[in-house]
């Protein structure tokens, strides 16, 4: 292990959220900030990061909350998965990110890892992103100069990037609220099933419901295969405003293979990751419409 793992970091552990932006404003090029850990101490022991001092924050109760307003879920970022998969108001209205917080990892993970770290971490591989990206999220964020608040896609702004200032933390991310009418799926390949990173992942959200069963609008996010998730806006537009038929998503989600930008690692090749996209939109969408879609082999 690291040596500076053992001896070298000073751990910062304040119990306000005041108190945490007073030290990020006097040691901003100095802090990291860790919560549940899972993703800053396994890249602080491969060097991927390096710092001698770290912002724990897991004691700020001000940002662990899930609550429901005029139609709008806010999420507090220190809310960890398991939170987020236990909650009734998010299982009820916004259920795409259950299914991924319910992915993500080990039970032990998903009790310690946050919605924030993910954000923070700005990994295209994050489980929770595509369902935030699909969900319209809006991140808010905090320093001791006030708040700023970004939609998700330009909260991120590269592989592992994204505006957050050295002052700054993720105070929540907010969405409106998935209703009865509503339909979205989220679907992951990983390697095996716990403890994997994502190959390929997307979320699928259609809203706006009208009398003939079509909906106004489709959101269709795609992770692990661009530095940062990918909208597919083609396949978006094929599925907004006309009845969905099987035939109708299997055309849509052909489509979403042109906005992949995979890369060819040791878990999957460009080609691989773009045949598994179609595969999974078009299953989030077949089973987000018509119920659990039964593959043979």
């Amino acid at each position: 292990m690291n040596s500076m793992l053992r001896s070298e970091i000073d751990v910062l552990s304040p119990q306000t959220l005041d108190e945490a932006l007073e030290l990020l404003k006097e040691n901003q090029t100095q802090l990291k900030i860790v919560a549940g850990g899972s993703d800053v101490i396994v890249q602080l022991r491969d060097g991927i990061i390096k710092t001698s001092k770290l912002l724990n924050i897991l004691f700020l109760k001000e940002l662990r909350y899930i609550k429901q307003t005029s139609g709008t879920i806010h999420v507090g970022s220190l809310s960890t998965y398991s939170d987020i998969a236990a909650s009734p108001l998010m299982r009820e209205h916004a259920w795409v990110l259950v299914e991924a917080a319910k992915q993500i990892g080990a039970i032990q993970l998903q009790n310690t890892a946050t919605i924030g770290g993910n954000l923070g971490n700005a990994s295209p591989a994050g489980d929770s992103l595509p369902p935030l990206y699909a969900l319209d999220a809006v991140v808010v964020t905090r320093s001791k100069s006030g708040q700023r608040e970004f939609p998700i896609e330009e909260y991120f702004t590269g592989y592992r990037k994204s505006v957050l200032g050295s002052d700054e933390l993720v105070q929540e991310i907010r969405f409106p609220q998935l209703d009865k009418d509503d339909r979205g799926r989220y679907l992951k390949l990983g390697l095996r099933a716990a403890n994997a990173i994502s190959i390929v992942d997307v979320a699928v959200v259609l809203r706006g419901r009208k009398a003939d069963g079509s909906f106004a609008y489709a959101r269709v996010a795609l992770g692990a295969v661009a530095p940062t998730i990918v909208r597919s806006r083609e396949c978006e537009r094929k599925l907004a405003n006309t009845i969905l038929t099987a035939g109708r998503i299997q055309e849509a989600a052909s489509l979403a293979a042109n906005d992949a930008k995979p890369i060819d690692d040791i878990r999957g090749s460009v080609i691989y990751r773009k045949e598994v996209v179609v595969s999974l939109v078009y299953q989030a969408l077949h089973e987000a419409l018509f119920g659990e879609l039964k593959i043979h082999g």
